[in-house]
This record gives C-alpha cells, sequence and structure tokens, in this order.
C-alpha cells in the first residue's frame, strides 16, 4: 500500500452528483417502505450510477491500473471494483463522493475481506486509507531474504494498522506467493545496486514509481540499502 495523491473529480460526478444523490434517497425511502421486488430494482439502478465508464477510467489512472490496497495490477486479470471506502450500503450519501472512491481488486473487496466492513475507532479502525493517511506511517514493508517472503508488518502493534492488514488480507497467502516473488527480484536488483552496479539501481529504482506493482517494497528496500 502507497500513498496516492487524489486526481480531479471527473466531469460526470461535476454534473451528475446531486442529481444521483437525490434519486437514491428517494429510491432509498421508498424501499425502506416497500420492499417489493420492484422498489429493490429502482434502489440498484440508482446505486449503480457510480459505475459509470468515467469515473471507473479515472480511478485506474488515479491509482495506476493497481488496487489501493495490496498494489496489485489488475487489468490484465479482473475487471477491478470501484472501492467505497466508506460502504454504500452503511453510508449511501457517500456513493457518488470523490474522495470516498477507490479503486480495488476483486479480492480485497470481496465479501471475505473488506465488502461492505467498515470498523469504527471502538472496533480498533477506521482503515488506513491511502489518499489521506500515507502507508509508511502504519506499516514496515519487509522482505525476509532468508525465507524470501515479503509481509506487510503493522508497526509497534498500532491497532488501525493491525485490523486493516486483517479485513483487508494483505498477508494472505496467494498474494504473499506472488508478491514475494516480485519482491525477491527487486532485493537482487537493490543488492546488485548497493555494490555500485548502475543497472540494478536504475530497476530498482523504477520498481519505486506508482505504476509498478509492490512500489512500497521497493521503495522500503531503497532505505534499507540506503540507495541514492
Amino acid at each position: 500500500m502507497i500513498q496516492i495523491t487524489r486526481i480531479d473529480k471527473p466531469e460526470i460526478l461535476i454534473s451528475k452528483e446531486e442529481k444521483w444523490k437525490s434519486t437514491l434517497e428517494i429510491a432509498l425511502s421508498e424501499f425502506l417502505l416497500n420492499k417489493s421486488t420492484s422498489k429493490r430494482k429502482k434502489l440498484d439502478l440508482a446505486y449503480s450510477k457510480y459505475k459509470h465508464k468515467q469515473i471507473k477510467d479515472s480511478l485506474r489512472r488515479m491509482f495506476s491500473d493497481k488496487c489501493a490496497y495490496c498494489e496489485s495490477h489488475i487489468s490484465h486479470i479482473g475487471f477491478g471494483h470501484i472501492e467505497h471506502f466508506h460502504p454504500k450500503s452503511k453510508f449511501p450519501d457517500l456513493c457518488y463522493d470523490w474522495d470516498n472512491l477507490m479503486l480495488s481488486c476483486e479480492i480485497c473487496n470481496g465479501k471475505e475481506y473488506k465488502g461492505d466492513k467498515f470498523p469504527e475507532s471502538y472496533e480498533s479502525g477506521p482503515l488506513i486509507n491511502p489518499v489521506e493517511e500515507n502507508p509508511d506511517d502504519f506499516f514496515y514493508f519487509e522482505y525476509d531474504p532468508y525465507v524470501g517472503v515479503a509481509n506487510v508488518i503493522p508497526k509497534n502493534n498500532n491497532k488501525r494498522a493491525i485490523t486493516t492488514e486483517e479485513v483487508l488480507g494483505l498477508n494472505r497467502s496467494e498474494l504473499v506467493k506472488h508478491r514475494s516473488y516480485i519482491v525477491t527480484i527487486m532485493a537482487f536488483a537493490a543488492l546488485k545496486a548497493k555494490q555500485g552496479d548502475e543497472e540494478g539501481k536504475e530497476i530498482i529504482k523504477k520498481c519505486c514509481g506508482n505504476e509498478n506493482e509492490y512500489a512500497a517494497f521497493a521503495r522500503a528496500l531503497v532505505k534499507r540499502f540506503k540507495i541514492e
């Protein structure tokens, strides 16, 4: 997880957000009074407006086509989710709020992990928001060269960091397996760079870019090996 700067709100939200919010409020109130199939369909249609292509394209550009949470590339293996940091099921008024929208992979945002979860402060939340906060303040992005494993480690047993790692599954087995393979290559480049190899330096510096998977680990390796 790396900190991301939010880009400008897409034009479709500038022009439609208030109208969509009003439509959703009406549909939600009608559904709560009469939970019929037709009212459910009307409500689902109102909720779905956030899926507009212009919004998705803006988020893909903002997050470099990576999951905001696990930093895995998305588009070559899936369509990705428009993620509501505050779940729309619990915070319908934020359904179209640009500051509440992110891009995530289907697993981080699936029911097994984040889904519609939003732990409050009394539940050791909220989750770390990589747009509003710097994940480096909460996590170590640690690579163990002896076992070749790259893990996300909460700093100083920070409760919010622990909750975030658990809820998002940042150390789930298949993710760790893929991530560790990539980070092992990064570590080799970083070691070469430390030894003065210019190609190694070029590779590890490139891996630090927002567009690359697991940039948080590349940046941690640059600091660890004091690569200039």
